[in-house]
């Protein structure tokens, strides 16, 4: 019996498996993918923590379709998703500072019918190009064997894994070391520009507003390239913002004088906590976090919001 993942994260470990065989999902419920040895033994150490507390179920053992010779570094999972490629794709790169011997490339297993090519090359390249080293990463969309996988315990994720492992973040450390640093002191993260319903903040024209007037520069970090966000980011001395992708690589690039202040957009109160856990972990800081949802709570996504409220708790931690 295979135990679910625990909300502690892992001991750093890297075990170099031998005619590895990557099984990729193919959309089914709980994403099942994963590693299994040559002698077609699952390995539990490639499961993936999910978002909402779910752990990756172990996939079925498939027919062998392809073969990637050399050594590869088992990288994460697939999401097209900004801020899941972040928690899920991400989450092994730690081991490119441990691994003991030459990686010729990274893997990731394919997720359903996600085009993770187009976004590699597109959205998510500039994370890929600051944190890879240069390795091309290899979708595997059929189950595929590899000469030698090194494959590494995950170092973040979501939840109680956004802390971070003291490797992982060492790791994004070095990488994020030299940011050119460019933007206002004072920086209002909008959400407003987004395509979703689901995906707004309640009366954040109204917020922005409030914002605006208090001196902040409100910034909609998707429109521009992963380089200037992290330039914005680290010039910043006062930031504020809804709950978020926004608010996972933020604390990558922050400077450690920085100030912050999150607010719940939606019916997730743990949220807040894991993201003050990630900032406290990454930049050394620990925000102000602010509930300003109207009672008593409605189940809709965006959450209404009480705007006093949020005004009354900005201005009290010195944000207004």
């Amino acid at each position: 019996m295979i135990l679910p993942l625990t909300d502690d994260l892992p001991d750093p470990r890297i075990r170099v498996v031998r005619g590895a065989v990557v099984v990729p999902d193919q959309g089914a419920d709980l994403v099942p993918h994963g590693v299994f040895d040559s002698r077609g033994a699952f390995l539990p150490l490639s499961r993936a923590r999910l978002s909402r507390g779910r752990v990756s179920a172990v996939p079925e053992a498939r027919a062998v379709e392809g073969h990637l010779p050399g050594t590869h570094l088992y990288m994460g999972f697939s999401h097209t998703h900004f801020g899941h490629f972040l928690l899920e794709g991400i989450a092994r790169l730690w081991a490119l500072d441990h691994a003991e011997m030459r990686i010729d490339g990274l893997v990731l297993p394919a997720r359903g019918d996600m085009d993770m090519e187009h976004n590699l090359s597109h959205n998510l390249g500039p994370v890929v190009a600051r944190l890879c080293d240069g390795l091309p990463v290899r979708i595997l969309h059929v189950p595929t064997r590899v000469d030698r996988l090194v494959l590494p315990s995950a170092g973040f994720g979501h939840g109680p894994w956004l802390v971070g492992t003291p490797a992982f973040r060492a790791f994004v450390a070095k990488r994020f070391a030299q940011i050119e640093v460019d933007g206002p002191e004072r920086l209002y993260l909008t959400r407003g520009r987004l395509n979703r319903p689901d995906q707004l903040v309640d009366r954040e024209d109204e917020i922005e507003a409030m914002m605006e007037a208090a001196g902040y520069f409100v910034f909609a970090p998707e429109k521009f390239h992963f380089e200037v966000q992290l330039g914005v980011f680290r010039a910043a001395r006062q930031i504020v913002g809804p709950d978020g992708s926004a608010f996972h690589h933020l604390p990558f690039a922050m400077r450690g004088d920085a100030q912050a202040a999150v607010f719940m957009r939606r019916n997730r109160p743990e949220v807040l906590g894991y993201l003050a856990r990630q900032m406290e972990g990454f930049a050394g800081i620990t925000p102000t976090t602010i509930d300003p949802r109207v009672r008593p709570l409605p189940r809709t996504t965006p959450a209404p919001l009480d705007l006093d409220v949020l005004r009354d708790r900005l201005g009290q931690a010195g944000f207004l």
